[in-house]
């Protein structure tokens, strides 16, 4: 797994869009200057889904606020910047997990940790952490899912304490 290269792809594609700043990131921002679309969809099994072949995005049209998704999103992003074959050909069905080839699993990690860099930036996340900002606090400021709030509010905590 190359994590570390999603790191900085993720921080390079922040400084090509002058978002290094901005919180909540802008997806909209992102998508539209790499060319891609994003567009609702009402059959799909997961929150967001890449189809390289036409550049979009699809996002799941049910009840559930935009905030639940955003991570879904990013992480397809994540999957058009690191793994460049996706724009060449579709992605495999994701929907047996049990039967993905290692290979693929390290795709999807990858495209994990593209997106945690990219909504939820490292040294910014530590640094709320450090001067004891709650895990809602840190859900709300950069416009995420609680879960994924958590998962790297616990990662940096246990690398800090």
């Amino acid at each position: 797994m190359d994590e570390a290269r999603a790191i900085l792809e993720a921080r390079q594609l922040l400084r090509d869009f002058n978002l290094e700043k901005t919180r909540p990131v802008n997806l909209a921002t992102i998508i539209t200057g790499l060319g891609l679309k994003a567009t609702y969809k009402e059959d799909l099994t997961d929150y967001a889904l890449l189809n390289p072949m036409d550049k979009t995005i699809y996002i799941l049209k049910d009840n559930q606020p935009i905030r639940d998704k955003i991570f879904a999103v990013a992480h397809e992003i994540g999957h058009w910047i690191l793994h460049s074959r996706d724009k060449e050909r579709p992605r495999p069905n994701l929907q047996d997990k049990k039967n993905l080839d290692k290979f693929l699993i390290e795709e999807e990690k990858e495209a994990n940790g593209f997106a945690y860099e990219l909504l939820m930036p490292y040294e910014e996340t530590r640094n709320l952490i450090i001067f004891g900002y709650s895990v809602n606090y840190i859900a709300s400021h950069f416009g995420v899912p609680i879960e994924a709030a958590y998962r790297k509010y616990n990662e940096i905590h246990q690398m800090l304490y």
